[in-house]
């Protein structure tokens, strides 16, 4: 088997078609939110977020509802909790998301202790892309691109908040209101991820990739493309990596993302090297 079979044969059957799209919408999107909620310092969200989820996904288990309705309900619940306790009881952004996560998280494992069967649910933890639908495909490439176009819109007032907070606020941009968008963008991308690599494995996805490319380059635009095409590498090989060795795909997606993480570092070690030789002298200037 050559290497091109080794990723044709996998595709050539509609459930990894489907995984395969549901995989590529998270990877393209995700990290880009990534990148502003780890310039933002909202990475404890991140965590608090996958226990929210608990709440919403027991309450659809219970109402015999979708799974990922009551996901998207949570996470739109958790986002306006936040939002609120920031914005109107002017609480700082880690005790807001500290109460809004642990009150949900508390929820749901009452829920699930209501369910009579906690196993259901571990799916929603690990994901399982092959048993994607269209209609979750559909779905899922649908919110990626809200958050996509969301952030081109926003990319001025993204910038001015995150990396001149004092002058955005004098010029009259609410910071508070911006955090916000970037909470609903994170609840809506982990959302995407539910089906396809779980919530826990999204959340890497959506932070390791943006951490990868704050190592490989400086620039805001360059860092954002980069974080992107990492975030598709990461999940089309842990998707057909995990295709071919027999292992859940949510986890081996983690993996290489994580372990972009370590090769950018080591890349980058080597580029500020390079340029400390080149100001030095001793290598000749471009």
């Amino acid at each position: 088997m050559t290497w091109l079979d080794l990723i044709t044969e996998p595709l050539s059957y509609g459930f990894m078609q489907r995984a395969a799209v549901g995989s590529l919408a998270l990877g393209i999107a995700a990290p880009v939110a990534g990148v502003w909620a780890t310039s933002r310092r909202l990475v404890y969200l991140t965590d608090a977020m996958s226990h929210a989820l608990l709440a919403g996904v027991a309450g659809a288990a219970l109402a015999g509802a979708s799974l990922m309705l009551g996901a998207f309900v949570a996470a739109i619940v958790m986002a306006s909790m936040v939002a609120w306790l920031v914005v109107r009881a002017a609480l700082p952004e880690d005790s807001a998301i500290g109460i809004a996560g642990n009150g949900l998280f508390a929820l749901g494992a009452i829920g699930v202790t209501l369910t009579g069967d906690p196993r259901a649910l571990t799916h929603i933890l690990f994901g399982n892309a092959l048993t994607i639908t269209g209609v979750e495909v559909v779905a899922q490439v649908a919110l990626s691109a809200v958050v996509m176009v969301g952030c081109w819109v926003a990319l001025p007032v993204l910038s001015a908040s995150t990396f001149d907070p004092v002058h955005a606020r004098t010029v009259g941009v609410r910071t508070g209101v911006v955090d916000a968008a970037v909470l609903l963008a994170l609840a809506l991308l982990v959302v995407v991820g539910l089906s396809t690599v779980g919530v826990l494995m999204a959340l890497t996805l959506y932070l390791a990739p943006a951490v990868a490319a704050m190592q490989l380059t400086d620039r805001l635009l360059p860092r954002l493309v980069t974080a992107s095409a990492l975030g598709v590498v990461a999940a089309v090989t842990g998707l057909l990596v995990s295709y071919h060795i027999g292992l859940p795909t949510g986890p081996v997606v983690a993996v290489v993302a994580v372990t972009e993480v370590f090769v950018a570092y080591g890349v980058g070690l080597l580029r500020r090297a390079r340029d400390h030789q080149r100001l030095m002298g001793l290598i000749p200037a471009r």
